[in-house]
């Protein structure tokens, strides 16, 4: 498809950080009649209310629903259903978001992302799945010395990130190993499909829960570890982390160019892209991401805005 024409958006793991962030954000400026997030049943009324509350500026959309649902169950109509009443889904759930997940999570969260490009291929409406894919996959290449922006898409992929977070070491293999392996079904469901549904592989940095500010982000690499960010031997470990950086408004502005974004430059109908703010000497290509998305991030986590 040449073009996408937004009607309505699901967005899966509604609920969780990145989830939370976006439906706010599209619910107050999306340019859609429909918004609709999937999440476990954890839904509480005060969430739904807010949504429907900050909507209430937005002209174009005119219906705002939050379901409970297993991505995970072929079999759960409630997000088969959803899935079928809009034109682009933005796929975010994980059994378990974290590079601490274990096999029994790394196999639910692929059922999940095959799931979902199977219910994009057999829907008539649906036109645009962006995947949020990891940095992870890249991880390896933490230790190759490598130069300012060489790190692109094009490159082979290095699947974990293994580092010490000053109190323990963590190895990501199996988190990444279900992205990596999630952005191949992304691949092949966009050969197979003839193009009808184009994708959006965003290899997403390191956008922290909450305020997001760079005086937090450490070695420990995920907000679930601790780490002494100060401890000489973790320096390199620590830049690493700081350099995927990618602030609340970058990662929005991302997302929403993922979502927006005619698909008629691009090589075929799925596309890689790092998902990075500008940070400076990061050795993390952005060139996709500007060239396809027309990404243009506005946060440096050295300086200049921080948001």
């Amino acid at each position: 498809m040449n073009t996408n024409t937004q009607h309505g958006i699901a967005v899966t793991g509604a609920l969780g950080n990145l989830g939370w962030k976006l439906l706010c954000h599209l619910a107050q400026y999306g340019e859609i009649s429909t918004l609709i997030g999937l999440d476990l049943p954890t839904t509480t009324p005060g969430k739904l209310e807010h949504l429907k509350t900050i909507s209430q500026k937005n002209p174009r959309l005119n219906y705002v629903d939050l379901l409970e649902c297993d991505l995970s169950n072929w079999d759960d109509f409630r997000w088969r259903d959803a899935i079928n009443r809009v034109s682009t889904v933005v796929h975010l759930a994980a059994q378990n978001p974290y590079p601490d997940a274990t096999w029994h999570d790394a196999t639910v969260s692929l059922d999940m992302t095959h799931h979902i490009c199977q219910a994009a291929k057999d829907s008539s409406t649906l036109r645009r799945v962006v995947f949020a894919s990891s940095n992870h996959v890249m991880g390896r290449y933490k230790d190759k010395n490598l130069l300012a922006g060489e790190l692109n898409t094009e490159l082979e992929v290095g699947v974990g990130t293994i580092w010490h977070t000053g109190h323990i070491e963590i190895d990501s293999t199996i988190y990444a190993t279900s992205k990596f392996s999630g952005e191949r079904i992304c691949k092949v469901t966009g050969k197979i499909d003839d193009g009808q549904t184009s994708f959006v592989i965003i290899r997403v940095g390191w956008c922290q829960p909450g305020l997001n500010s760079p005086s937090t982000l450490s070695a420990a690499g995920t907000p679930t570890k601790m780490s002494d960010q100060h401890d000489s031997e973790l320096a390199h470990t620590t830049q690493w982390f700081q350099n995927m950086w990618l602030s609340n408004r970058d990662f929005l502005h991302l997302f929403d160019s993922a979502i927006k974004t005619y698909s008629a430059n691009w090589p075929d109908a799925c596309i890689t892209v790092n998902g990075m703010s500008d940070n400076t000497n990061m050795v993390w290509n952005l060139d996709s991401a500007r060239s396809y998305l027309n990404y243009m991030p506005k946060d440096n986590v050295r300086g200049g805005h921080q948001i």
